[in-house]
């Protein structure tokens, strides 16, 4: 045990002292993770021992012409004892450029001291990126007036550790590798900051029917500030829940639940009185999924020399 949490100490440490000077695309915003834990890092896939999938469309900054949309599909699940794998398929639009990824994810889990897991996952892609400046307005800025169309297309790569004991779970994540994005002639258009996060939760069944599920995540963007936000999911019988979300700049409410089956909705609304989102319809999420349900154990066949309380005690 005391060798796993040296490694685990060694890894974080590792992890927290990537080079300041890398550059990355950040990844779209959104809600989804209060319900998709695997869209936090892929150290999760596998983690809810079924497998799901889900798909999301977000739009923000409502009745704002250019304004940021993003779509994702993914999937996650269990393969065996201590492995699991996923995919996860992503396109976010914002003004002039628009970014399309594809990856899958393995994760590695490691149970230990009867209670403790500790999980890590790597994910492997690719990341598209498109700058369209044919019908931008400004013709005198020389990148939009020397190139109507940059494009770029790269591996694409993530990093996280998990640990889980009970219904706490700590994680951290690196969720895309350095990437810059350069026109034909191989100058440098434009990059973005590496960004890095940070997650904890705490799942806690108040009574057989009511349970919450608080998370907390914060994400370090080099050279920029730093956003936080609280989410609260409140449950009634695994099957119907609403979220307050606090966040940096805004707020949001969410509802969703198990209307049928194994199908999953559910519908966030972010809104600010500041700045554009203060001027905007607010920002709308729906997301929706299936997950299975877990294997129950069969039932022992039925004997007719036993009685039935002991086919129960078996």
């Amino acid at each position: 045990m005391k060798k796993l949490i040296i490694l685990f100490l060694s890894l974080t440490t590792a992890y927290c002292l990537l080079p300041a000077c890398s550059f990355a695309q950040q990844l779209p915003l959104s809600n989804q993770y209060t319900l998709n834990k695997f869209s936090l890092s892929p150290a999760y896939a596998g983690t809810g021992e079924a497998f799901e999938i889900l798909g999301s469309f977000r739009n923000e900054w409502m009745n704002v012409a250019g304004a940021p949309d993003t779509k994702i599909i993914s999937a996650n699940g269990i393969v065996c004892k201590n492995m699991g794998v996923g995919g996860i398929l992503s396109s976010h639009s914002e003004g002039v450029f628009q970014n399309l990824s594809a990856s899958v994810s393995y994760a590695y889990h490691l149970k230990f001291g009867g209670m403790h897991n500790l999980s890590f996952g790597l994910g492997l892609g690719l990341l598209e990126s498109r700058a369209n400046f044919s019908g931008a307005s400004d013709l005198t800025d020389p990148v939009i007036a020397n190139n109507t169309s940059i494009h770029s297309m790269g591996l694409d790569a993530s990093f996280g550790i998990l640990y889980r004991f009970k219904g706490l779970s700590v994680g951290i994540s690196n969720p895309r590798i350095p990437s810059r994005i350069k026109n034909d002639n191989g100058k440098l258009i434009y990059s973005t900051a590496t960004q890095q996060s940070f997650n904890i939760g705490y799942k806690y069944f108040i009574n057989s029917d009511w349970a919450i599920d608080p998370i907390a995540k914060v994400s370090f963007v080099n050279g920029g500030p730093t956003f936080y936000e609280v989410a609260i999911p409140v449950m009634y019988k695994q099957k119907i829940w609403i979220t307050p979300i606090y966040k940096k700049t805004d707020m949001a409410f969410g509802i969703g639940g198990i209307p049928y089956s194994n199908f999953i909705a559910q519908y966030t609304y972010e809104f600010s009185s500041k700045g554009i989102m203060g001027e905007s319809g607010g920002t709308h999420e729906i997301t929706i999924g299936w997950r299975m349900s877990k294997k129950k154990a069969d039932a022992p066949a039925p004997d007719s020399k036993k009685p039935y309380y002991e086919w129960l005690n078996k």
